[in-house]
C-alpha cells in the first residue's frame, strides 16, 4: 500500500493543495470568512469550479460567501465536502445545478510502459506554458463554443501565470510524428504534486497518447521528489475510469452546488 508523506491526506489538506497549486495562474486568490469558510476566485475565468465558497454550513458564512461572489461579479457556488455539508447547504438554498467531482490520488510509481515509438515528451519549467502547450490545449475539443471559451479565458490566464515561492510549475507536451499532440501541467510543492490541464488534440485522440503522457507526468513527479500526485475530474464517468487505469484512486467526491446553471 502506498504510504503518503503525512498519512492519507484529508479533504481540507487536498483542497488547500489544489488552491495553492493554481493560485497565480487559473486562480487569483482566496478570501477568508466567518466560521472557517473561504471564497476562492479567478479574475478572468467565470467557471464555478474556479469561483466557489467552501466550509459553509450555516447562515452567517452563507451570506458572507454570497456577498464575496457577487462582489466579484460571480454567481455564488458552494463546494460541499460530504453529504452532511451538502445537506446543510441545501437547507439554505435550492441549487440550480449540482456537479459531483472525484478527487483522486496516486503514488508516482515508475510506469512500466515506455513511450510509443516516435513519441517524445518535453518539459518546460516555467510559470507560463510555451507555444506548443497552448497549441495543444486550444485544440482539445472540436466544439467551437468550448474552443472560444478556452481562447478567451483559460489561455490568457495561463499566459500571464506568475511564480510563487516553493511552487515548481512544469508544463509537459507530448509530440508525435505530426507535432505537439497532448499536454499536461504538474504543480509541485514538496512531497505533493497536482496534475492539471491534461488533454489530447481532438484530431489525435483514441491512440493512447493521453495515457502515455500521464505516465510520463507520474515519472516526472517522482523524479522531482513527489510522493503523492493529486487531481480532480468529473465523478463517475469515462475520465475517472481513465485515471483509474493510470493508477489513481478516488479519495473524495465533493459536490459543487451552484445558484445558477453555468452557460
Amino acid at each position: 500500500m502506498t504510504r503518503w508523506p503525512d498519512g492519507e491526506p484529508g479533504f481540507e489538506a487536498l483542497r488547500q493543495a489544489h488552491v495553492e497549486a493554481l493560485t497565480g495562474s487559473l486562480i487569483d486568490g482566496v478570501e477568508h470568512g466567518p466560521g472557517g469558510s473561504g471564497y476562492v476566485w479567478s479574475r478572468g475565468i467565470p467557471d464555478p469550479t474556479l469561483n466557489f465558497a467552501h466550509g459553509v454550513r450555516h447562515a452567517e458564512p452563507f451570506a458572507w460567501a454570497g456577498a464575496a461572489a457577487l462582489g466579484r461579479g460571480r454567481a455564488p457556488a458552494f463546494l460541499a465536502q460530504d453529504a452532511a455539508e451538502e445537506g446543510a447547504l441545501r437547507r439554505l438554498f435550492e441549487p440550480a445545478a449540482a456537479f459531483a467531482a472525484s478527487w483522486m490520488v496516486a503514488g508516482p510509481h515508475p510506469a512500466q510502459a515506455c513511450l510509443p515509438r516516435g513519441v517524445r515528451v518535453t518539459v518546460g519549467a516555467a510559470p507560463a506554458p510555451g507555444a506548443d502547450f497552448a497549441e495543444v490545449f486550444a485544440g482539445t475539443s472540436d466544439d467551437p463554443a468550448v474552443r472560444r471559451h478556452l481562447h478567451r479565458t483559460y489561455l490568457p490566464a495561463l499566459r500571464v501565470a506568475r511564480g510563487r515561492p516553493g511552487l515548481v510549475p512544469l508544463h509537459l507536451v507530448l509530440h508525435d510524428a505530426r507535432g505537439p499532440a497532448a499536454c499536461a501541467s504538474l504543480y509541485c510543492r514538496g512531497a505533493w504534486a497536482g496534475l492539471y490541464n491534461v488533454g489530447t488534440r481532438c484530431d489525435r485522440q483514441g491512440r493512447g497518447l493521453g495515457s502515455a503522457l500521464v505516465a510520463a507526468a507520474l515519472r516526472e513527479a517522482r523524479a522531482r521528489g513527489a510522493a503523492l500526485v493529486f487531481l480532480q475530474c468529473p465523478a463517475g464517468g469515462a475520465v475517472e475510469a481513465f485515471y483509474g487505469k493510470a493508477g489513481f484512486r478516488t479519495l473524495y467526491q465533493p459536490v459543487l452546488l451552484c445558484t445558477e446553471s453555468p452557460v
